[in-house]
C-alpha cells in the first residue's frame, strides 16, 4: 500500500493535519490510529459522559513521578480516534503571549506570538467554544471564595491573568469539539484520497538511508512517496523513533536496535504540570457538575517578575484516587479537592524504552521537583499556601468546608513538601520530548518548520516539538501546531 503523506497518530493534530492535506488535494494521504473510530460512541462524544469510558480506549501506561514519591502513577494516553480530545475535560485556553516569546527565545523561529496567533484563529474557525459554562453551586462559592481573596472574576478566554472564572471548553452543547469530531466527521463523508485507517499500528519507520519511505504497521507496509507526518504525541512519537533508530545511540544498543540517527534528544526533555491537592470536606453533598468535573480554575500571579500567572488551579467537584494515596484522603466523604499545579515547570524527565518492540510499554520517568534551583518546589507550596485560605472565606467556609489533606496540622515547609512528594499528579500534560529548536543544538529534534533534523521525509506535529512548556492545558495548542503545519506542507518549506 502506498500514498502521498502518511500521517501516523489520529488525535488532536493528525486528524487536523490529514483534513488539511485532503482539503488542500495534496495528493492520497492516509491517516494511521492504533485505536478505534469514536464516531457514534456517546462516551467519547459527549462530555457529561467522561466516567463511561472504558480501558479499550487508553494505552494503559505507568509513570514514576519521582524519587520519593509514589511508586507508579497512572498516565492516561487515549488510544481512540481523536486521541486525548476524547478523553479531556474540554478546558480550551489559549497560552499567554509571553509563553511564545520563550518558544522564539529557544529557537523556535516564527512561532512567535504573531506567528501562532493566525492559527490558533483557524482552530476557532473550526471549533465551537464555550465561554460562560453552567456553573454548579458548589463551584460558584469557589469562585465567590477566591475574590473573597481579592482575585478578580476574570473570562479567561480573553485573557490570562491572575483570577478566577470558570473554564472555557471546547464543546457544542454537551458534545466535544474534539478534532475528530470538527475535522473527520461524519467519516463517510471524507475526501475519496483520504483514507483513516483505525486499528492499525504503527510498528517502525522504514528508511533507504536517512530518507523515510513509510512505515510497517500491524497491516503490513505503508509507504509514502512524499512525507511522513508524526502526531503519536509526546509519549509515543518519541518511542516509534527510537525503536526505528533514531534517537540516542548507547540506549538504541543497549536495546539491539540498529542506528539510523544518532539523535540524543529524543525522549528528553518530558515536560509536564505536576500537581498535587489540597483536600476538603463539605457539610452536605457536593453539587455535581452539569458537564464536567472540573467546571473552575484560579489562576495565581504571586512573583511579578514572572510574566504570566505561574500557578493555575483546578477546582474539582470529585477525588480521583489516581491523583491521591492513602485511605486517610480517598475516603473523605462529601469533598473537593483543588490541585495546584505549577504552569511552567522547570524540571524535566524523559522517555526510554523498556524493549525494542513499540508493544513494550515505554518508561515514563517524569522528574517532578528535580529542577536544581527549587523552583518547582516553592511555587506549588506557595500555592498551597493560598489554596489553605479558602476556608476562611464566607462563601467557601460557608459550605462547611474543612482541610482534610494535607490538613491543619501540617504547616512547616518540611511537612507540606513531604506531602506534595507523596501525592504528586498530574493532569496529563506531557510535551517537549522531540523539542523543536535551533539546527546546531544538540538537543534539538525538529527545526522550526518541523522537520527532523537529520532525517529526510519526515515531520513531527504534536506536543512533543514544544521547546517550553506552556502556562494552560495543551489541547488548543497542539491544534494550533497542527493548523500551522498543515500550513508548513503544503507550501513546502
Amino acid at each position: 500500500m502506498d500514498c502521498d503523506y502518511l500521517i501516523i497518530g489520529g488525535g488532536s493534530a493528525g486528524a487536523i493535519v490529514a483534513r488539511r492535506l485532503a482539503d488542500a488535494s495534496q495528493g492520497t494521504v492516509i491517516l494511521l490510529e492504533a485505536g478505534r473510530s469514536d464516531e457514534h460512541d456517546p462516551a467519547m462524544l459527549e462530555l457529561s459522559r467522561l466516567d463511561e469510558q472504558t480501558e479499550e480506549t487508553e494505552w494503559g501506561f505507568l509513570a514514576r513521578p519521582q524519587k520519593g514519591g509514589p511508586a507508579l502513577l497512572r498516565y492516561s494516553r487515549a488510544k481512540v480516534l481523536g486521541g486525548c480530545g476524547n478523553h479531556n475535560d474540554c478546558a480550551f485556553l489559549v497560552p499567554p503571549e509571553s509563553d511564545f516569546t520563550a518558544w522564539e527565545a529557544f529557537g523556535a523561529a516564527g512561532w512567535g506570538p504573531e506567528g501562532v496567533q493566525p492559527y490558533f484563529d483557524r482552530v476557532e474557525s473550526m471549533v465551537q467554544v464555550e465561554t460562560d459554562p453552567p456553573l454548579s453551586v458548589t463551584s460558584a462559592a469557589f469562585l465567590r471564595a477566591g475574590q473573597e481573596l481579592g482575585l478578580p472574576r476574570l473570562q479567561f478566554r480573553d485573557q490570562i491573568a491572575a483570577g478566577v472564572g470558570s473554564f472555557p471548553l471546547n464543546v457544542s452543547g454537551s458534545t466535544r469539539q474534539a478534532s475528530s469530531n470538527c475535522y473527520l466527521h461524519p467519516l463517510s463523508g471524507l475526501p475519496p484520497h483520504l483514507q483513516v485507517m483505525t486499528g492499525t499500528t504503527a510498528e517502525r519507520l522504514l528508511f533507504d538511508g536517512t530518507k523515510v519511505t513509510g512505515c510497517q504497521t500491524s497491516r503490513g507496509a505503508i509507504l509514502a512517496r512524499r512525507e511522513v507526518i508524526m502526531c503519536a504525541g509526546s509519549i509515543q512519537t518519541p518511542q516509534l523513533l527510537m525503536v526505528s533508530g533514531v534517537g540516542p545511540a548507547a540506549e538504541l544498543r543497549q536495546h539491539g536496535i540498529s542506528l539510523v540517527a544518532d539523535a540524543g534528544g529524543v525522549g528528553r526533555h518530558l515536560l509536564d504540570h505536576p500537581d498535587a491537592p489540597v483536600i476538603f470536606s463539605l457539610a452536605s453533598a457536593v453539587s455535581a457538575g452539569e458537564l464536567t468535573l472540573c467546571e473552575a480554575t484560579m489562576l495565581l500571579h504571586l512573583d511579578k517578575t514572572e510574566p504570566a500567572p505561574e500557578i493555575l488551579c483546578y477546582f474539582a467537584l470529585r477525588l480521583r484516587e489516581k491523583y491521591t494515596t492513602g485511605d486517610d484522603i480517598c475516603a473523605a466523604e462529601n469533598a473537593v479537592k483543588v490541585t495546584p499545579n505549577v504552569a511552567r515547570a522547570r524540571s524535566e524527565g524523559e522517555v526510554r524504552l523498556a524493549g525494542p518492540d513499540v508493544r513494550d510499554h515505554p518508561v515514563i520517568d517524569l522528574n517532578y521537583f528535580s529542577d536544581p534551583e527549587g523552583y518547582d518546589l516553592r511555587t506549588i507550596l506557595a500555592g498551597f499556601s493560598f489554596c489553605r485560605k479558602l476556608t476562611g472565606t464566607a462563601a467557601f467556609g460557608g459550605l462547611g468546608a474543612v482541610e482534610v489533606a494535607p490538613g491543619p496540622e501540617v504547616q512547616s515547609q518540611d511537612e507540606l513538601a513531604d506531602y506534595v512528594r507523596r501525592t504528586c499528579g498530574t493532569v496529563y500534560h506531557p510535551a517537549g520530548t522531540c523539542r523543536m529548536g535551533r539546527e546546531e543544538d544538540p538537543g534539538t529534534v525538529v527545526i522550526p518548520n518541523l522537520k527532523v533534523k537529520g532525517l529526510e521525509n519526515i515531520r513531527i506535529c504534536d506536543a512533543s516539538v514544544f521547546p517550553a512548556m506552556v502556562s494552560v492545558n495543551l489541547n488548543n495548542t497542539v491544534m494550533m501546531v497542527a493548523e500551522k503545519a498543515a500550513d508548513l506542507i503544503i507550501s513546502k518549506t
